[in-house]
């Protein structure tokens, strides 16, 4: 348990200079897209609408239902997905809003990873991006990281999108749990042995 209250310990640093170097993206000017873009970079997107919009369940601010919705857009011969903000309801785009032309800034991030509580994907429910399908139903290259959207492109929509990416770091009371378990558990173990 202590070495388990240390690795989160570990975490917490990690998460920290995650936090940093997300941050700093904010300020920098936006870079042209490449396919070979790195994480956490901020890069300028110019191209088209390829297909309907992919709505993701997700919780808004307040715990209310809705959905994360994430926009195909084809650049560079390639597909990359756009995080274009939060929902409460499903949407379309008309066919007139297809294969426009778009442009936008954001800023590269992992796409969120399917957990063990995370429910599996059915025809009428998402709950996490398949990049592995969606690879497969695009019959295009998909690039590995998501677009996080920093730009008005989508306002018509009226989507929501914190002013700043947020993530979560709980680490410290995390270990500060694993290590109190362990202090009950040797105090435990010493009142034990004395009455032995």
């Amino acid at each position: 348990m202590f070495s388990l209250g240390t690795w989160q310990l570990q975490r917490l640093q990690w998460k920290k200079e995650l936090i940093f170097q997300i941050s700093k993206s904010y300020d920098k000017a936006a870079q042209k897209f490449e396919v070979n873009s790195k994480l956490y970079s901020k890069v300028k997107i110019e191209g088209k609408i390829a297909a309907q919009p992919i709505l993701v369940h997700n919780l808004g601010n307040k715990g209310q239902y809705g959905y994360d919705v994430y926009i195909p857009i084809e650049t560079n011969e390639i597909i990359i997905l756009t995080r274009a903000g939060w929902i409460e309801k499903k949407f379309k785009f008309s066919l007139s809003n297809l294969n426009i032309n778009i442009s936008l800034d954001a800023i590269l991030l992992n796409p969120k990873r399917k957990n063990i509580f995370t429910p599996d994907n059915s025809d009428d429910l998402i709950f996490f991006i398949d990049m592995k399908t969606l690879q497969l139903n695009f019959q295009k290259k998909l690039f590995p990281l998501i677009a996080e959207n920093r730009s008005n492109s989508f306002e018509k929509y009226n989507l929501k999108k914190p002013d700043k990416i947020e993530l979560p770091n709980n680490h410290l009371q995390y270990a500060l749990t694993w290590y109190s378990l362990c202090f009950v558990i040797i105090i435990a173990f010493l009142i034990y042995k004395r009455k032995i």
